[in-house]
């Protein structure tokens, strides 16, 4: 509770001097400049305890300074003492003797903010402090520090899906405060406290809960988290349908996917019907596409930090999930109880092993689990074990063929945070990251009984990382927040590699050079500086070096973020941040399979680099949430597969088959947010210019590049009917993807290529292009709507069944073309290919 009051140090003769206001209404620091100007008594006091621009109002009765000064004061935790000829208003705690140097002293507060229920972390929960328009965020682990004036304050606490608590801090030493939030009851999104805006909360980050994620319909009810980012402004899908994102003129291989602080280089499950993000293990998840905070690096267009639910300390719990493509189990609870936790989740596809008894010659499944282990050692040590692993399989086989392709990740950590002080935190990681890709491809001819091989080979690509990483968070008062670090990675490759046991294949498939190696080092430093009540900034460098036995790249790379608040409900911020990339993602396609390989930066294949500034507007009228934003991004040696050259066919010359060139993107997002009562609503557009130039293509000459989609517009609403009973429905658009078609088509007159009117087909011909995506794809639009039914039980049980539609009018968007022959005819036709359309989906879930 806030003692408060005015209190009086010394009743002396300053205080009693004559002094009428000359106005009736103005700001504190107004009324104080007219009692020095009249009276020539100085008034001092610290900008951290009292705000000199809030506005004040007169009683009328004020006739000296004592009456203004207690008007002004009011019931603020204040006192006044007078000292020779001048007046100090200090905090109401503040020793009478040394009161001036009371003023500036400050004292540390830290702790964490957790789930009161489960004692889990929160990550980037909010503390504000109104009277010194103050505040800071918790970080990833749940903790924070702020160094405040002495003095007695009152804070708002609030996290989203959370009650805003209100507590007082009485600032006279170094406290730790450790504060727990009650869910939101009502499972309405919380809004924030309006005056408190953390600098990065503006278009170019946003941050997710599950709750957010789950606000959008997905194909066959799956809620993923890939799927929710393609929703906002900036961020556009790939292939309808499925979970690949493209981010403001980038490709999925300049994303910086991330779980637990752990690189993935895959993300797709199932032809890209989910992603590898399991959200019944899920947290919270930033996302950044612009504005990239120093400690970030590694690629050029966005970054999407997952992080996992670290396991109830309470009680033991879970879900249990059941869709039309999978099932999935979660559970979670205490090892000891408030010291030690789990979380296990594990999913698989079901539909394989229902069709097995019918389809037994093909089989299409994944699995993937995740495991967490968090223990508090003590108050200022915590360690986290997390592992993933998962896996694809493609598969047919017949009497005379077999072919199988696999693919997935396997990623561990461990992590050590430790608070050394109550202005500093380290964390400590140690990551393990790889990814492989195998196609086994097998025919056989039966002669007289006798198995003899025609073909026989195994295609392998992976790439392995391990990692050490030091971030470290310095909290010298409240006007600064420093962090910085280093990480050092160790990088294995085997970009594309055949090995075969077949002697009669007419050209032998060859051997890469085997594995690659590569070392990469980075600091980082940054400062965030609140300059004033209005202005601030955050400062930081990334320093990059990535080298191996034969080649040594350095990249130095500023980043740089300025927030201005116009009002308590409005902010103006800009941003130019410098990315650079030393891997490489090469013939991508984003239909889901991993036909992709990552290769590594040699003297032939240089850095992918962007430069990106921004600008943007936040505000909020009549409850609306508004966000504009305009950017601009250049990018150099920016990297695409030659067509025509297959990368398994001749694994020595890999290099020899990708061109680099340049890029650049522009354009404008707008976002729009709005809930009343029962109903909430949010619509997303850009509009955008994509552009590619590479010496050896299109003659040279600029040419739109593939995910050049002039608008994309999104609209999801959510009305909750009743309790228990929830409506959705999401509305895309997406102007049509470029794509290239060939002027002239030459056909093999010698025959070499065995041409009949048999086996015709689009590669029995040469085709030559002379203008690169000069063609459109038509425009992609769909409407999702979902319901769902949530009903209590016994025992802390909740079942929830949720049914809805994909497609709801069936459209036909094209998810890629293709070219066939029409002999007959003697020409090529181009026919587009459309499987999604109008999917109904039911899932019953039960939480434990």
């Amino acid at each position: 509770m806030i003692v408060s009051g005015f209190l009086w140090a010394q009743d002396g003769r300053l205080l009693q001097t004559p002094f009428t206001p000359p106005f009736s209404k103005g700001s504190i620091q107004s009324y104080f400049e007219s009692i020095t100007q009249k009276t020539g008594i100085s008034i001092s006091y610290s900008t951290a305890v009292l705000n000199g621009q809030q506005k004040v109002k007169m009683h009328g009765d004020e006739h000296s300074v004592s009456d203004v000064l207690k008007t002004i004061i009011g019931k603020q935790p204040l006192k006044i003492v007078e000292r020779a000829d001048k007046i100090l208003i200090v905090p109401i705690d503040a020793p009478d003797e040394g009161s001036t140097g009371s003023v500036s002293q400050f004292f540390p507060t830290d702790g964490y903010i957790k789930d009161k229920n489960t004692k889990e972390a929160l990550i980037g929960a909010s503390i504000y402090f109104p009277a010194l328009s103050a505040g800071t965020v918790t970080n990833s682990f749940g903790f924070y520090s702020i160094t405040l004036p002495r003095g007695i304050y009152k804070a708002y606490v609030s996290y989203v899906g959370y009650r805003t608590d209100t507590v007082v801090f009485n600032v006279n030493d170094h406290r730790r405060v450790d504060m727990l939030l009650q869910q939101d009851g009502s499972r309405l999104r919380e809004v924030k406290v309006s005056a408190h805006r953390s600098n990065e909360n503006n278009g170019d980050y946003i941050q997710l809960s599950m709750r957010d994620i789950a606000r959008y319909q997905s194909l066959l009810g799956e809620t993923d988290v890939m799927r929710a980012l393609q929703m906002y402004p900036g961020v556009q899908s790939g292939i309808d349908g499925t979970t690949g994102i493209q981010v403001r003129g980038g490709d999925p291989g300049q994303n910086l996917n991330l779980l637990d602080g752990v690189p993935l280089y895959y993300v797709d499950h199932l032809f890209g019907v989910t992603s590898v993000y399991n959200s019944d293990a899920i947290k919270s998840v930033d996302f950044y596409k612009g504005a990239f905070p120093a400690r970030y690096g590694g690629r050029i267009s966005s970054i999407v930090d997952v992080h996992t639910k670290d396991g109830d300390m309470q009680t033991t719990g879970g879900q249990f999930t059941m869709g039309l493509v999978k099932a999935s189990l979660m559970l979670e609870g205490p090892i000891l109880k408030d010291r030690c936790s789990y979380m296990v989740s594990a999913r698989r596809t079901w539909i394989d092993g229902l069709f097995a008894p019918f389809y037994s010659q093909v089989g299409v499944n994944f699995y993937d689990i995740n495991a967490k282990v968090n223990y508090i050692l003590n108050d200022d040590n915590h360690i986290y074990l997390s592992f993933y692993n998962g896996r694809d399989q493609i598969r047919y086989s017949e009497d005379d063929a077999f072919f199988r392709t696999r693919w997935g990740n396997t990623i561990a950590s461990a992590k050590w945070n430790s608070i050394l002080n109550p202005k500093f935190f380290l964390n400590t990681i140690f990551t393990y990251s790889q990814f492989s890709y195998e196609l086994k491809d097998q025919n056989q001819v039966i002669d007289s009984g006798i198995i003899s091989n025609l073909s026989n080979y195994v295609g392998v690509s992976s790439i392995k990382d391990i990692s050490l990483q030091l971030q470290g968070q310095w909290f010298p008062n409240y006007r600064h927040k420093v962090e910085f670090g280093g990480n050092y990675a160790r990088t294995y490759f085997v970009p594309t590699e055949i090995q075969s046991t077949d002697s009669k294949v007419i050209v032998p498939p060859t051997k890469g050079s085997g594995t690659m190696l590569s070392n990469e080092l980075t600091v980082y430093a940054e400062d965030e500086i609140k300059i004033s009540k209005k202005f601030s900034t955050r400062l930081g460098l990334h320093w990059a070096n990535w080298y191996s036995g034969q080649y040594d790249y350095s990249s130095l790379q500023p980043r740089v973020y300025f927030s201005y608040d116009v009002n308590s409900e409005s902010s103006l911020y800009a941003s130019f941040s410098h990315m650079a990339q030393f891997l490489h993602l090469i013939n991508n396609n984003t239909y889901g399979l991993p036909t992709d390989f990552w290769v590594p930066s040699t003297k032939i294949i240089k850095p992918e680099e962007a430069y990106q500034g921004t600008l943007g507007y936040n505000t909020t009228i009549a409850g609306v949430h508004a966000n504009v934003e305009v950017y601009y991004k250049d990018m150099l040696n920016v990297i695409t597969y030659t067509a025509g050259k297959t990368l398994f066919d001749n694994s020595d010359n890999w290099q020899q088959k990708v061109e680099q060139g340049k890029g650049w993107a522009y354009g404008a997002e707008l976002s729009l947010e709005k809930r009343i009562g029962p109903v909430s609503a949010s619509l997303a557009y850009t509009l955008a210019w994509n552009w590619r130039q590479f010496d050896d293509l299109n003659n040279g000459d600029p040419f739109p590049y593939r995910y050049d989609r002039r608008h994309n517009i999104k609209i999801a609403g959510t009305y909750r009917i009743k309790k228990g009973m929830r409506f959705t429905a999401n509305w895309m658009f997406m102007s049509g993807e470029a794509f290239t078609l060939p002027d002239q088509v030459y056909p093999d007159f010698d025959n070499n290529l065995l041409i009949t009117q048999g086996n015709a087909s689009s590669t029995s011909y040469t085709y030559h292009y002379s203008k690169w995506n000069a063609y459109r794809l038509p425009a992609v639009h769909r409407l999702d709507i979902g319901m769902d039914f949530v009903k209590k039980k016994k025992n802390n049980l909740e079942r929830t069944w949720s049914v809805g539609i994909f497609n709801v009018y069936a459209r036909k968007n094209v998810m890629f073309v293709t070219l066939t022959n029409d002999l007959e005819k003697g020409n090529l036709q181009l026919q587009g290919l459309s499987y999604l359309q109008f999917i109904p989906y039911v899932t019953y879930k039960l939480k434990f």
